[in-house]
């Protein structure tokens, strides 16, 4: 019997397209651009003044950066405030949306023995001591140069005191730091004398400091016994009171006038009240002080001697405590604290006593 082997093939089904031999390609998918985004961004600025720094110094941030800073005194020193910002507290947090500009300020911290005073503690106080500054201290003065005479009008305190039109000597005079001052000398001199008058006066008031030598752009110098002056941009000098100055009986006392002279010339202006500000910082720092006048003459003429009157004081308890006594270093610091810090706080440039 035979058998039938039935043998049954698949064959796969192939779905086609209605077109033959043709597939479709995947459609395509349109792209655009990608649209930058324009982020604003602001500067920080932070700066600050002598006895400390700050955790940063800024930079540039996108608009909106929250950013903290933190004033760091260095050690003797407190921090008191940030400029651009009513905020007595050490870390500041601020929002940058717009370019903002800090600077943290220190003060010096001082110690003394308070001292009650029911009167301003001296009469005048170049005549306290002439060892402030002395000649072994240095001096800025780099250069003189004789230009020979011109016209000038000068003031001359003889005889009540008067402005005079007269042909002096003339000296140009320069400083290390950049500044100069023409130093005119009264043509009653010989020019032999007044050679050694300029050289004499320019190693002096190359003793200034920069801040108190910026405005003096002349110095007047004559003959007779009256008393130096300031202001008017110049510092004004009769050479027979040099010779009672060099001769007080503290010691020298020339350049601790110099320093009341030229403060008249280059400080007053710009922190009593009526001159090129309100004073208002003045003002306040002599309120805190409870009324308190470093001397007789400060008290009867505060805004025009007050701030002289305490200038070689204060240079001596900032910079040279040393050279005054521990009884006059305590009187100034209880009657004028507050004043001297806001001295302090101006970063004068009175780098030539840090050297």
């Amino acid at each position: 019997m035979k058998k039938l082997l039935l043998i049954l093939l698949f064959v796969p089904l192939v779905s086609c397209s209605g077109e033959d031999d043709e597939s479709t390609s995947p459609s395509s998918v349109a792209t655009e651009e990608p649209v930058e985004v324009q982020v604003t961004q602001y500067t920080l600025t932070v700066t600050f003044g002598e006895g400390g720094t700050v955790s940063t110094e800024g930079g540039t941030f996108d608009e909106g950066t929250e950013v903290s800073i933190t004033a760091i005194p260095n050690e003797g020193y407190r921090f008191t405030g940030w400029e651009g910002n009513s905020s007595t507290n050490e870390s500041l947090n601020v929002t940058l949306d717009s370019n903002q500009t800090y600077q943290a300020v220190f003060v010096k911290q001082y110690t003394f023995n308070n001292v009650e005073l029911n009167e301003p503690p001296f009469g005048g106080t170049i005549f306290i001591t002439g060892n402030i500054i002395t000649s072994s201290d240095p001096t800025l003065f780099s250069e003189i140069e004789y230009k020979g005479t011109g016209s000038r009008q000068m003031y001359d305190r003889r005889n009540g005191g008067a402005w005079i039109n007269i042909e002096p000597y003339l000296f140009d005079t320069s400083f290390s730091d950049g500044l100069k001052t023409e130093i005119q000398i009264n043509p009653e001199f010989t020019l032999e004398e007044a050679t050694f008058e300029a050289n004499k006066y320019a190693f002096l008031i190359g003793q200034l400091p920069t801040a108190l030598r910026k405005d003096v752009q002349t110095m007047w110098i004559h003959k007779g016994t009256e008393g130096y002056g300031g202001g008017n941009n110049n510092l004004l000098v009769h050479t027979g009171m040099s010779e009672s100055y060099e001769n007080h009986s503290t010691g020298n006392i020339i350049e601790e006038t110099l320093i009341h002279e030229a403060t008249h010339t280059s400080i007053d202006a710009y922190h009593y009240p009526d001159r090129n500000t309100d004073g208002e910082g003045w003002i306040q720092a002599v309120e805190k002080d409870v009324g308190c006048y470093i001397s007789t003459y400060a008290r009867d003429n505060p805004y025009r001697e007050d701030l002289s009157e305490l200038m070689p004081l204060y240079v001596a308890v900032r910079y040279f405590p040393d050279r005054i006594s521990n009884e006059v270093r305590d009187k100034v610091l209880s009657c004028s604290l507050s004043r001297i810090e806001y001295l302090d706080a101006l970063n004068l440039d009175f780098s030539l006593y840090k050297d």
